[in-house]
């Protein structure tokens, strides 16, 4: 059975705590127990005996450290820091002895919105792994579990069942669905769910308060991360008192259906790939991992077209799940990824602190700019075509027989190392192709606040474009702009248009929901009733080849 600690159900309060813990204890090469509890006490976080500060931990301490309360009270929460990746037993042989990891540098500076790279690193969580020695012998990337068991049960599970049916199965799909199917059967009556907790606990010798004890962290971060609502209801378990069910938000159905259809890298994946793909997994989950937290990782991008390219098979074009620092060794993430102890790994650029390598940047929205140290970028091959070449490359491929879908994938990942100077007039004349009379518009003409802009006598449509080498994902700053151009627009009349007319933002990759997205295009258009349009470049692409395939036949039917 997965098991996890519980030192409590406050996730904003465990979250400051892990960011107290690390501004105190960073600079030491690694910590224990010990150096946790008397920071909490300091700090105010942690009492004893009715007492904060020094007398509260000299009240705590025992000889036999079992029976120490802020002890052991610390050794809960080292050991959930350990399973979001965010620290690290400093040496397999010395389990209690601690240090801090480059993913937990990146969630200690995360200020603005430390729920991205939380919700990220418990998506993170998967068993087995190397890094921690659990009782339970579960494969099984829990939370992402949870979700997905839940969208497929009308969108409803309670605490229970999360016990039956997850905690204590493997996550494949023939599991999945056994547990799926069991639960719709037991729905039916309270008695048939009380009989299956009996026997659980007969089975794995645990009472069933301790079972339940073990959901009370992943009851809060699932809640705490908007993806469960609490909802006392009749409707499962019609013959007993309402139930405590946990009703899946339309966030949280938004995220199950992502990690349905992403790549989930395991820890056998990885361990079966030649170290080449190994390498490239890593810094592929890890760059991918702090984009969807809303960091900025446009400075590495040749590297992850590169390791793009090395998995083009595995990944397919689709989003990838692999947290290597909830994975494999650190020493190994480390090494992948070019990171070198002792050296600071996340900085506060504002320090001027120099770094000898070359620097990469990761920029929370929001936030300190920070950098992180990377071995030398393997470069890419950079697009330096003209974007009036691609309908001609776009029939080359149509003429080799490759279907629309193969064409946009192919083109997609071509372009991902793009800057705007190729990116901004391909996307214009992407639009050109499909019909709209679309210009981009010149630099340093103050006046065309627009990328780009379709032109129509009474509803011209200006267009934010992001290129891929200044955000993978569509952001909020793009919908910012986006608001922008239109009551530029609007104001300067340089263009005919209307407050109808949307105002559209293009980038590389859709937006995360994480980045409040579709939130801010709502509030844009409950607030000003100006519409936001966004399309991503894979989408923009399929709608091209088979235009340009109709152009060409119908040119081939005049000639």
């Amino acid at each position: 059975m997965i098991r996890f600690p519980n030192p409590g159900s406050d996730i904003a309060s465990f979250i400051r705590i892990y960011k107290t813990l690390h501004t105190h204890l960073k600079e030491k090469s690694w910590f224990t127990l010990d150096d946790m509890s008397a920071t909490l006490t300091s700090s105010n976080l942690a009492a004893s005996s009715g007492h904060v500060g020094e007398k509260a931990l000299a009240l705590s301490t025992r000889k036999d450290r079992s029976r120490d309360p802020l002890y052991n009270q610390s050794k809960m929460y080292a050991e959930l820091f350990r399973t979001l990746g965010w620290i690290v037993s400093d040496d397999p042989n010395a389990a209690l002895r601690f240090r801090f990891t480059l993913l937990g540098d990146h969630a200690a500076i995360a200020h603005a919105d430390p729920k991205a790279i939380f919700e990220e690193s418990i998506l993170g969580i998967n068993y087995p792994n190397q890094i921690l020695a659990i009782k339970g012998t579960e494969a099984s990337r829990v939370f992402s579990t949870i979700l997905r068991v839940a969208s497929r049960l009308d969108g409803y599970i309670c605490r229970d069942e999360i016990i039956l049916g997850v905690l204590n199965h493997d996550d494949d799909e023939t599991n999945v669905e056994y547990v799926v199917n069991t639960i719709r059967k037991m729905r039916k009556s309270i008695r048939h769910l009380a009989i299956a907790m009996e026997n659980m606990s007969d089975e794995k010798g645990i009472q069933i308060n301790t079972m339940r004890n073990y959901t009370r962290f992943p009851l809060a971060v699932m809640t705490y991360c908007d993806w469960l609502e609490r909802e006392s209801t009749k409707r499962f378990y019609p013959d007993g008192y309402p139930t405590i069910m946990y009703k899946q938000t339309p966030y949280g159905l938004k995220r199950a259906n992502e990690i349905e259809q992403a790549v989930d890298f395991r820890l056998s994946d990885y361990e079966r790939s030649p170290s080449e793909k190994q390498n490239a997994m890593i810094r592929l989950g890890f760059y991918t991992m702090l984009q969807r937290a809303n960091f900025d990782i446009s400075p590495a991008i040749a590297q992850i077209a590169n390791d793009h390219r090395l998995l083009r098979k595995e990944v397919d074009g689709k989003d990838v799940v692999f947290s290597p620092y909830q994975t494999v060794r650190p020493e190994v993430a480390d090494d992948a990824l070019g990171h070198t102890r002792g050296q600071p790994s996340v900085i506060n650029t504002e320090n001027k602190v120099a770094s000898p390598t070359i620097p990469y940047s990761l920029d929370p929205i929001g936030q300190q700019t920070t950098v992180i140290r990377l071995p030398q970028l393997a470069g890419g091959d950079i697009i330096t075509s003209t974007s009036s070449e691609i309908e001609s490359r776009i029939v080359e491929l149509n003429r080799e027989g490759y279907p629309d879908l193969r064409i946009a994938d192919t083109l997609f990942s071509e372009y991902i190392t793009t800057n705007k100077d190729v990116f901004y007039p391909l996307v214009t004349d992407l639009f050109t192709l499909i019909g709209f009379d679309c210009q981009v518009s010149r630099t340093g003409i103050n006046y065309e606040r627009w990328d780009a802009i379709a032109i129509d006598s009474a509803k011209s449509v200006p267009i934010e474009i992001k290129s891929p080498t200044e955000e993978l994902y569509i952001s909020i700053k793009a919908i910012r702009q986006a608001l922008e151009n239109k009551i530029v627009l609007l104001s300067r009349k340089s263009y005919s248009t209307d407050w109808e007319t949307v105002s559209l933002a293009v980038g590389y990759n859709p937006p995360n929901e994480r980045a409040e997205v579709s939130r801010l295009i709502a509030d844009i258009k409950n607030a000003f009733g100006i519409k936001i349009g966004v399309i991503d470049f894979h989408s923009l692409l399929m709608l091209v080849p088979r235009h340009v395939n109709l152009c060409t036949n119908d040119t081939l039917k005049a000639g």
